[in-house]
This record gives C-alpha cells, sequence and structure tokens, in this order.
C-alpha cells in the first residue's frame, strides 16, 4: 500500500497530513527515522524545515541522497546510514522527531526512545505512525478472505503460502523467542525484525515521553485493499468502502486500530 498513491491517501491521508503539521509546527531542525527513500524528509525539506534522515539500508539512502540533491528545496535534507538499535544521538539537537513505519522493526526499542529523549530539546516533539498489529483473530480471518479472495496472486502460489503462516500470526514474545533460538518459523522470511515490536511501541513511548494524542485507526479492511484484483477504475471506490468499514470498527469499539498516531513531548525536568 505504501507504493499505492492513491491507496496511501485514502487510508493513511488524514494522520500523514497531521504529521506533517505537527512537525513543522514544532520546529525546524528535524530528525526521521527509518527515512527510507527520503520522501517525508523532502516534504518536511519543502516546508522550510532542516531535516536529518537515518536509515539502515545504504541503498535507500543512497537513492534519498540522489533525490534529494535533485529537488528544488532551500534546504536539501541530510541522509545518513545508521542502525536504529545502537545508534546514538546528539544531546538537544532536535525540536521534533519523526518515526512513520519504523519502530516496529526496532529490536531495542527501550533503548532508541532513550536516545530520543536525549535529542530533543526541553518541550521537543516525538511524533509516531507506525503498525501495532492486529492480534491473531483478525490475522486468521484476514488470511482466510485472502486465500478465497481473487488476489494479484494465483491461488496455487497462495496455497504454497500456508508454510509461512506461523510467521504471519507470531506475537511480538514469539518472534523475540525466535531471534534468541532456532525457531525461524516464527519469523519473517524477508525480515526477521519485521513486526518485532509491534506489541511494545504505545508502552515505550509513555514510558520515556509524555503523551499528548493517542489514536489508533485501520483495524482490518485496509489489509485486503491493495490484495484484491479488480479492474483500476474500481480500485479507489472499493478502498473507500473498506476505509469506511474500517472507521466504522473503530467507532463502535470493536477493535483498536491495527496502526498508531501517537504525538508526545520530551518531560519537562522538574526541578
Amino acid at each position: 500500500m505504501w507504493h499505492d498513491p492513491v491507496l496511501f491517501r485514502i487510508f493513511f491521508g488524514k494522520e500523514y497530513g497531521r504529521l506533517l503539521a505537527r512537525a513543522v509546527s514544532s520546529g525546524p531542525r528535524i530528525l526521521e527515522l527509518g527515512s527510507g527513500e527520503g520522501h517525508l524528509a523532502l516534504e518536511l525539506a519543502d516546508r522550510g524545515m532542516q531535516v536529518t534522515g537515518i536509515d539502515l539500508s545504504t541503498e535507500r539512502i543512497k537513492r534519498a541522497s540522489a533525490r534529494a540533491n535533485s529537488a528544488h528545496v532551500g534546504s536539501p535534507p541530510t541522509f545518513l546510514v545508521g542502525d536504529l538499535n545502537t545508534i546514538e544521538l546528539p544531546v538537544a539537537a532536535y525540536d521534533c522527531v519523526v518515526a512513520h513505519d519504523s519502530l516496529h522493526h526496532i529490536l531495542h526499542l527501550d533503548r532508541l526512545c532513550a536516545e530520543v529523549e536525549k535529542s530533543l530539546r526541553p518541550g521537543g516533539s516525538f511524533l509516531i505512525m507506525d503498525y501495532i498489529g492486529m492480534g491473531r483473530v483478525r490475522k486468521l480471518l484476514a488470511g482466510a478472505l485472502y486465500g478465497v479472495l481473487p488476489t494479484y496472486q494465483p491461488y496455487r502460489k497462495k496455497w504454497k503460502l500456508r508454510k509461512r503462516l506461523a510467521a504471519f500470526l507470531a506475537t511480538e514474545d514469539q518472534k523475540r523467542t525466535a531471534l534468541r533460538g532456532s525457531h525461524s518459523g516464527a519469523l519473517h522470511q524477508d525480515s526477521p525484525f519485521e513486526e518485532i515490536s509491534q506489541g511494545s511501541i504505545v508502552t515505550e513511548i509513555q514510558r520515556t515521553f509524555h503523551v499528548v494524542e493517542l489514536e489508533t485507526y485501520c483495524p482490518f479492511w485496509f489489509y485486503l485493499a491493495p490484495k484484491v484484483r479488480m479492474p483500476a477504475s474500481w480500485k479507489p471506490s472499493f478502498a473507500r468502502i473498506l476505509h469506511a468499514m474500517d472507521d466504522l470498527i473503530i467507532k463502535s469499539g470493536l477493535a483498536k486500530g491495527a496502526y498508531v498516531w501517537i504525538a508526545a513531548r520530551k518531560p519537562s525536568m522538574i526541578s
């Protein structure tokens, strides 16, 4: 879905716009954690911000730097390669730190939160949009629907995906146990750190920062939007229906969202 701008705007546009607005209002010096190919950093730079982006992938940083060099912004972002599990951030260097869909990959999230807190000026903001998980019941239902509905994967290939069911359903604790041992079946094949901290994000942010806003969204139907096969002209309308169904789940209190928006501040020092 991240690669489809139409679907992204339908399901995540409101929260993404909120993140941009809050970041700009927080002050000019911004750090992005897990900056990828630089899309968010460039949008912030285009609004006059001084942005530094950090990502583990050398290739993504190269592409982000190339995009920044060709962008017509007053102060192009600076992109650095770094491991968010071990990085050491400067003291009181930023007005705002943003993390968009990156924290659920971080094994040592408690350490990273401490570094973010250290790097913020007094009263600085930490803004998060991230995946916190659907839970096993919703994942089972989503997997069943994916299996029977027409998708971009042939049914024969989908049947073979049953071997990945354990990783799809594994909890954070099961994934962490698998990392320490040899039970690789609980880990995603492409990325063993996928969802490794999905259940810890809210707790760690609340432990280290003063939470100003916390809202979950997209509890279930978002999962099927990019996967169901249909004519391209139908997809936006179909996605809006699914988004409305997700909103109804949230408003009725049937389930919390699989994604979370958090606006937090560095706690004030008490003398």
